[in-house]
């Protein structure tokens, strides 16, 4: 035998000795999740965690997930990895929920899980055999898989979403994508590559970027997340830029299940040192006087201050939220006579705000804010109280709201 296919049948056997090793250790539950936390940059709240498969070999080492994924990727074993480590993440998450209710465990979806209905079923008959609801549970798709076949990535994406899970972009900026592929997925949020996080602050073109991707994902609606934050830097950047969450080693690294409890405890005492230093947008919650409460909701700065401003010289109590999940939990906290929505806005946008609404039975006058006639056809839609297109002059802003709020009720 010739020393070329000698070294070529060696190798062969290499592989399959590999993918057999790597099909046993996913049967015996040797791979395990080890979590990364994503958090909101303006409170320093912790969202989510992302669950990264790792592999313990016999030297106390691991092995590396470029190594094993594209095998398991190659020989079928995707599906049986996927599995095991969403039932291990959401055994693991139960216990932290508790602590913290909105809780969710991302994890990564592969190019060949994409699209496959045994996925949809196995993901479903994971969060069942869990005890969990489908609002435990996000899931990322690389940009490339959605350059693929977006058409399959989009039908897939809404049976997903349909079915209450978030969904995620992963890895944004790495591919060739058109910007038109955005506006075709109904995502929740776009994760923006390290790689020009990373160099947000030293090069002028990185940030140029992250800056329009930002602005991108507000204008759509999407919660845009920053990965790869490091340096306090550029946590402090992505603030200014209006960046929503961050994940990083600044935060913390990967770490395994047993160590999360604790971090998230130090966590909650160190986080108001980063979030206190985030630049505050100009519009903060005004209270004082006896007037009505109008929530006002918007991600846009210039218009929280704009409409808190105006409605507050006129008498009113006026309280702001950057999105629609801030704005659930003031109406939770305190009720308002009215709300005045935007339609497009990160992690929570109008639509599901709305939707979010109907579904705890809450009944509160809804005013929608949107571009042009728009407004008036979101609001026709959603069966929202009434609409003010954007932009609005002074006059017009109040007189929707006297038209909610009697002008006696100011005096009271």
């Amino acid at each position: 035998m010739s020393t070329a296919v000698h070294s070529t049948a060696v190798h062969k056997a290499t592989r399959r000795g590999f993918r057999d090793e790597l099909r046993s250790a996913i049967a015996r539950g040797e791979l395990v999740p080890h979590y990364q936390p994503i958090v909101d940059i303006r409170s320093g709240r912790v969202l989510r965690l992302e669950a990264l498969a790792r592999w313990p070999d016999t030297t106390a080492e691991w092995v590396p997930p470029v190594r094993f994924v594209p095998v398991a990727e190659r020989n079928g074993l995707i599906g049986p990895l996927l599995t095991s480590m969403l039932d291990q993440a959401l055994r693991d998450l139960a216990g932290w929920r508790p602590q913290l209710p909105d809780l969710r465990v991302s994890m990564n979806l592969s190019a060949r899980s994409l699209g496959r209905t045994r996925s949809d079923e196995a993901i479903m008959r994971a969060l069942d055999q869990a005890g969990a609801s489908p609002d435990w549970l996000s899931l990322e798709i690389t940009e490339s898989v959605v350059v693929n076949d977006v058409g399959n990535a989009r039908r897939h994406i809404e049976r997903l979403r349909a079915r209450g899970i978030r969904v995620e972009v992963d890895d944004f900026g790495t591919g060739y994508s058109s910007l038109r592929y955005l506006q075709l997925l109904a995502v929740d949020s776009v994760k923006i590559d390290r790689q020009f996080v990373e160099a947000s602050v030293k090069d002028r073109a990185s940030q140029t970027i992250v800056r329009a991707v930002v602005g991108l994902c507000h204008e759509l609606g999407f919660e845009a997340v920053a990965e790869g934050v490091a340096e306090r830097d550029v946590w402090d950047l992505l603030a200014a830029l209006g960046c929503d969450s961050v994940q990083g080693h600044l935060i913390a690294p990967a770490m395994p299940a047993a160590e999360v409890a604790g971090w998230l405890d130090g966590w909650a005492s160190r986080s108001g040192a980063f979030a206190s230093a985030v630049p505050r947008r100009p519009a903060g919650p005004v209270l004082e006087g006896t007037g009505p409460r109008v929530l006002v909701v918007d991600d846009d700065p210039a218009i929280l201050t704009l409409v808190r401003d105006v409605l507050h010289d006129d008498g009113y109590r006026v309280e702001t939220a950057a999105n629609g999940l801030e704005a659930l939990r003031s109406i939770e906290a305190r009720r308002p006579s009215l709300v005045l929505v935007d339609m497009h806005m990160p992690i929570l946008g109008g639509e599901s705000f709305m939707k979010a609404l109907r579904e705890r039975g809450i009944d509160v006058p809804v005013v929608v804010m949107s571009a042009g006639p728009a407004a008036h056809r979101w609001a026709a839609e959603l069966g929202a109280q009434g609409a003010i297109a954007k932009p609005f002059g002074i006059a017009d802003l109040l007189a929707v709201a006297s038209r909610f709020v009697p002008q006696a009720a100011l005096l009271h």
